[in-house]
C-alpha cells in the first residue's frame, strides 16, 4: 500500500514518521524548505513515548506542487486556509481506489474535498496529538497522546474503504492508538463540539482554561459554551456520546489548567487562525437551527476583528 502524506510538521511527521518506522512505503509531499531539512537530517522527532529519527533513505520527498502517480492512502493535514492549495497538490495522486484520509478539524473540509473529487474517495478522520515543528525540522510531540481516528463516510466508495483497514493494520505495528471508526460522522462531530468549546473560549478570554475557571463567570461560560456546541451537534442528528464527551468535560472543568487551544497561540503570535474553520462555522450551524449560540458569538466577533487587524497591519494601514 502506498501512502502520501500532505506536508511533514507535527501532525504529518509524527504519524508519517511511526508508519514509515514500522516498514510502510510512505511519501511525503513537501514544500521545497523541508524536503532539503528533512534530505539533510531524515525526519527527526523527539516524543515522550520514546526520541527517533528516520534515515532520509528510508521514505520517498516530493515537491507539492509537482506530485505526480496514484496513490492508495493520502493523509490529508493542511491549516483549513490552506485547504484549497493541498487539494490542488493531492488532486494528481487520486485516482480509482485511492482513500483520502483528512485530519483537519471542523467538518467543512468534507465539504470541500466531496465538491473536488467526488463522495467515492473522501473518508473521515481526526487525531490527537499535542505536536509542533520547530524551526530546525524537528518534529516535537508536547504530550502523551497520539490518537489517530478514520473511517468511511456515507458516500465512500467500497474499494477506497478498503484501505482504511490496511492503514489501520499498518499503525498496529506502531505505538499510535489507530482506531477504524464505524461512525465516522458522529465521531466528527464529538471532536468538532469539544474543540469549538476549548478554541472558542481560550482564544475570546486570551488564557488557559485555568485562567477562565479563575474567573467569577468562566466555569458557567465554558457550560454555555459547550451546551451550544452539543445542542448544535444533536440539532444535525449526531447526537455526541457521552463517553466522547466526557475528556473534553474534565479538560475545561481542570481548574489551575493551563490547556489552551492551538488557536490562541497562532492568535497570540500574529498568525493566520483556523477561527472560521471551527468556531465561525459551529455558529453559523447553530444558527440554522435555532440554537442559542451563547458565547460563540462573541467569539466568533473577537476572532474577527483580530484577523481584521493582522491583515491591515500586514498591508501597512
Amino acid at each position: 500500500m502506498r501512502i502520501l502524506i500532505l506536508g511533514a510538521g507535527g501532525i504529518g511527521g509524527y504519524f508519517g514518521g511511526r508508519l514509515v518506522q514500522a516498514g510502510a512505503d510512505v511519501t511525503f509531499a513537501v514544500r521545497p524548505r523541508r524536503a532539503a531539512q528533512l534530505a539533510a537530517d531524515g525526519l527527526v522527532v523527539e516524543s515522550p513515548h520514546g526520541h527517533f529519527t528516520v534515515a532520509p533513505a528510508a521514505f520517498t520527498r516530493v515537491d507539492s506542487a509537482a506530485v505526480q502517480g496514484i496513490w492508495d492512502v493520502i493523509l490529508l493535514a493542511p491549516k483549513a486556509y490552506d485547504l484549497n492549495s493541498a487539494l490542488d497538490a493531492i488532486a494528481p495522486a487520486v485516482g480509482p481506489g485511492s482513500v483520502i484520509v483528512p485530519l483537519l478539524n471542523g467538518l467543512r473540509h468534507i465539504d470541500a474535498l466531496q465538491a473536488r473529487f467526488g463522495a467515492g474517495p473522501v473518508a473521515g478522520g481526526t487525531c490527537g496529538i499535542p505536536a509542533t515543528l520547530r524551526p530546525d525540522g524537528t518534529v516535537v510531540q508536547l504530550g502523551p497522546l497520539h490518537r489517530i481516528v478514520f473511517g468511511a463516510l456515507p458516500g465512500t466508495a467500497p474499494a477506497a474503504a478498503a484501505h482504511l483497514a490496511t492503514l489501520q493494520a499498518a499503525f498496529a505495528r506502531t505505538p499510535v492508538e489507530a482506531i477504524l471508526e464505524a461512525d465516522m460522522v458522529r465521531a466528527m462531530w464529538e471532536k468538532f463540539v469539544g474543540l469549538t468549546t476549548l478554541a472558542a473560549m481560550t482564544c475570546l478570554m486570551r488564557g488557559s482554561v485555568g485562567d477562565i475557571l479563575a474567573t467569577d463567570e468562566g466555569e458557567a461560560l465554558l457550560a454555555e459554551t459547550m451546551a451550544a456546541c452539543v445542542g448544535t451537534a444533536t440539532a444535525a442528528g449526531q447526537v455526541p456520546r457521552e463517553t466522547a464527551l466526557l475528556p473534553f468535560r474534565k479538560m475545561i472543568a481542570a481548574r489551575g489548567s493551563n490547556v489552551t487551544a492551538s488557536m490562541l497561540r497562532d492568535l497570540e503570535a500574529g498568525h493566520a487562525t483556523e477561527g472560521a474553520h471551527i468556531v465561525g462555522d459551529m455558529l453559523a450551524r447553530a444558527r440554522s437551527f435555532g440554537i442559542d449560540p451563547g458565547p460563540l458569538r462573541l467569539a466568533w466577533c473577537h476572532l474577527q476583528a483580530a484577523e481584521h487587524r493582522r491583515q491591515r497591519d500586514a498591508a501597512g494601514g
